[in-house]
């Protein structure tokens, strides 16, 4: 086993060398190499293996079965080793086997090494970093109950409690509070490891998050468990209501506010107050509000109360009057909830902060009436009904930050902030300023810092904590334009520039490459469902990702790769000529062609001349699209692409004809025809036959035109190819409107009108209505009318000056 073997048993069980994943083959065999890592260096007796393997219960051959996997697993560590021999890592011991591992090849035993000992608060925090999950969390949950995998599990608590001690002691709680954020999403109803947690948020200046929690935390236990926090909880939570919150990040941008709420605060002998916060999410409402509270803490000598109603929070209800009460006394069942908080607070001088309400019917039952209480409700509703019947002072917060610089105040905020950060986290950091948006998942960052996911969800729950990002939703992070400004400084100022390229081409690489598989799913899905069940758009979750790939297109030309600006095209280029992109993609094709010209590779230089050609031909710019063409077949040419060169030369047949040419148009069809046949490829030939029939229906060979066509359409229908269909179904049409067959036509049209809905192709789909216009004009008017009204409308959403046209030219036919 080299150095380079690293396995991992504090998480899923995993074996790499030399970049590649080691195969442990049966569930069987997991385990039992789960229970050797986890007993490394020390004996693991058969009967440990045995009950492991059978719960109690094992076979006659129980032995022979484990000897068996013991001997794959050597072979599998040592591939050379003869059969039958032992190696030196796997040993036998009298009534078991011992596996041979060292700080350097194993996760277990490296949190051992920097947990020994008297530890600094830096090695347990990289002790604990090492587990990704629970211990051998892949293998049956049974199984993870055996004595072998508790014992670490126990273990790893000691040391994350450990931790929470010396980081609250040390004023360090943002470097522990990842992991025990980790822990208790794996535990959520482990008591001790949330009262740790909540003490931490409060330590790191997040104490309206811990209060929360504690709401959670006790909602959670009553409706899993049927029982109330334990003493630990309820100790964590009073120490967090009678501290001050701490305030590790400066209260930034909201003086003015902060003090107009500051002065309704109302003075012993005056009658209580309400302040009304409301403003859209993230702005601030609740920090505003709970800044307030810790400033004005001093003037309420009976105390400062807080309840999040949820009356905005995804995925649960809000607070009833009687939950709210529940949270905010901290009392079990009652039978009239506001006359025993109405009781409560009679006689007595406190604030109540009623954070996220629904609306003003949910907090009104909570406003405190003695004189001398105040109330500090916050809501993205506009809580009129407290202005107009509770006297309520309104403070709308909006976003005010918007396109601010980045002053030297801020600087100083975000730095200190920043430089606590691990280095890996700081990594992370610098790579999210790279990201087009200010919005990414745990799998996008992992790709780009080229780790795995569960290692960059541990990263971003430390710049969560750290303020410069946001879990706005589960496994969605988002972050300010101030702190991306901060970011694209520190990746411009700390990173050379190799590591800056290189996080931008994992960013890139990223994203072409789930774009690939979700465009192949997508066609794949299409040719399987039959028409009646279809939804369109037909690639529904490729066009989810449309926006960021534009993003990611326009970022590549102006950082200057252009390699990625024409891969990126290539994604992308069917939606954006199917949706009348053509500016767009005229900007791309330009600067893909200048950088497959200075890679100097003849392929690439043709595949961007074609692809430029293309949309040339979508600008109508027919003579430029066939002097690219005409530019791109030599180098098709000499790189041998004959299939490449068959589309060229069908391409150039349909742009002669376009240009008013048709007859040299034909001869590059029938070329197309020569080179498409010596393959004998069903969707080449498929093609050639479409483009011929087009052809001969321009050059008035209207019944040869209907032979080629539908021949074309049976190969096209076999191969479930339906997009390509239409447009020869507009050949159809065409050819028996000019025969005066004009029901033969209509119903042509028809069909190709309905395929060009179905993937989304308006511009073709308004031509086609355009036909059918001048097809019922004749014998149906208003059906004509309506088909050149929907036309125009498409055309006017593309930004195409022939929607005019044809408004004038039809309003010229009816007078």
């Amino acid at each position: 086993m080299e150095s380079s073997f690293w396995w991992t048993v504090l998480g899923p069980v995993r074996g790499r060398r030399a970049g590649r994943e080691a195969r442990l083959g049966s569930p069987q065999r997991r385990v039992l190499m789960a229970l050797l890592l986890a007993r490394a260096g020390q004996p693991l007796a058969m009967a440990e293996i045995t009950r492991a393997l059978w719960h109690g219960d094992p076979p006659e051959l129980a032995a022979n079965v484990v000897q068996g996997h013991v001997g794959a697993i050597r072979r599998m560590l040592e591939p050379e080793l003869p059969r039958r021999a032992t190696g030196r890592w796997l040993l036998p011991v009298p009534g078991g086997y011992r596996l041979a591992m060292t700080a350097e090849t194993l996760d277990l035993l490296r949190f051992r090494e920097l947990t020994a000992g008297q530890p600094s608060l830096g090695d347990l925090v990289e002790a604990l970093s090492l587990a990704t999950g629970d211990v051998a969390e892949d293998v049956p949950a049974e199984v993870r109950s055996h004595p072998v995998f508790t014992a670490v599990a126990e273990e790893y608590d000691a040391v994350l409690r450990a931790a929470a001690d010396r980081a609250l002691k040390d004023g360090m709680a943002a470097a522990v509070l990842p992991m025990v954020r980790a822990a208790v999403g794996r535990r959520p109803l482990d008591e001790e490891l949330q009262a740790s947690l909540m003490l931490l948020l409060h330590a790191d200046g997040q104490h309206a998050a811990a209060l929360e929690l504690f709401g959670e935390v006790r909602d959670r236990l009553r409706q899993e468990l049927g029982v109330h926090p334990g003493r630990g909880l309820h100790e964590a939570y009073r120490r967090v209501l009678a501290d001050q919150p701490a305030e590790s990040v400066p209260f930034i941008g909201r003086e003015k506010e902060l003090s107009a709420l500051l002065a309704r605060l109302p003075q012993p002998a005056e009658p209580a107050a309400v302040i009304a916060v409301t403003g859209m999410a993230g702005v601030g409402k609740t920090s505003l509000a709970m800044r307030a509270a810790q400033l004005a803490a001093d003037r309420f000598p009976d105390g400062v109360l807080h309840v999040d109603l949820h009356g905005f929070t995804p995925g649960r209800p809000a607070l009833t009057t009687t939950e709210a009460v529940r949270a905010l006394l901290d009392v079990p069942d009652m039978c009239d909830p506001a006359a025993l908080y109405r009781s409560s607070l009679a006689g007595r001088r406190m604030l109540v902060v009623l954070d996220n309400a629904r609306d003003a019917e949910q907090a009104r039952e909570l406003l405190p009436g003695s004189d001398g209480c105040a109330a500090i409700v916050t809501s993205r509703d506009d809580l009129s009904g407290l202005v107009a019947f509770n006297d309520a002072y309104p403070i709308r917060l909006g976003l005010t930050t918007t396109g601010a610089p980045l002053t030297e105040d801020v600087r100083t905020s975000f730095t200190r902030s920043y430089e606590a950060l691990s280095p890996a986290a700081a990594t992370l950091f610098h790579a999210l300023a790279l990201h087009p948006t200010r919005d990414v998942e745990p799998v996008v960052a992992a790709s780009m810092i080229g780790d795995e996911p569960q290692r960059a969800r541990v990263l971003l729950a430390e710049l969560a904590s750290a303020h410069l990002i946001d879990e706005y939703r589960p496994g969605r992070y988002s972050w300010h334009g101030l702190v991306h400004d901060y970011g694209v400084e520190m990746a411009t100022s700390r990173l050379p520039d190799a590591e800056r390229d290189q996080l931008r081409r994992r960013l890139f690489d990223h994203y072409l490459f789930n774009n690939r598989q979700v465009g192949a799913i997508a066609r794949m899905k299409l040719a399987a469902v039959p028409p009646e069940a279809r939804v369109t758009p037909a690639c529904a979750g490729y066009e989810a990702e449309r926006l960021m790939l534009r993003s990611l297109m326009t970022q590549a030309l102006a950082e200057g790769y252009g390699e990625y600006v024409w891969r990126f095209a290539g994604v992308i280029g069917d939606h954006l000529e199917r949706a009348g992109g053509w500016s767009e993609l005229l900007a791309a094709g330009t600067a893909a062609l200048v950088a497959a010209e200075r890679s100097g590779d003849p392929a690439r230089t043709a595949q961007a001349l074609r692809g430029l050609a293309r949309v040339h031909a979508g600008l109508r710019d027919y003579p430029r699209a066939i002097e690219l063409l005409s530019a791109a077949m030599p180098l098709f040419v000499a790189v041998d692409d004959r299939k490449a060169l068959a589309g060229l030369h069908l391409g150039s047949a349909w742009l002669r004809a376009k240009a008013g040419r048709p007859a040299a148009g034909a001869l590059h069809a029938d070329r197309t025809l020569t080179i498409t046949r010596r393959d004998a490829e069903p969707v080449g030939v498929a093609s050639m036959l479409s483009a011929v029939g087009w052809f001969e229906a321009r050059q008035a060979r209207y019944e040869a035109a209907i032979g080629h066509s539908r021949e074309a359409l049976g190969i096209l229908s076999a191969l479930g190819m339906r997009r390509a269909q239409a447009d020869t179904w507009d050949t159809l049409g065409f050819v028996n409107r000019r025969l005066g067959r004009y029901r033969e036509a209509l119903a042509s049209y028809r069909r190709a009108l309905a395929l060009h809905r179905e993937f989304g192709a308006r511009a073709a789909e308004a031509a086609t209505l355009r036909c059918i216009a001048t097809v019922t004009r004749p014998h149906d008017p208003p059906a004509s009318r309506k088909a050149l009204d929907e036309a125009v409308e498409i055309l006017r959403e593309l930004g195409d000056p022939a929607a005019d046209r044809m408004v004038s030219a039809a309003d010229s036919h009816q007078s």
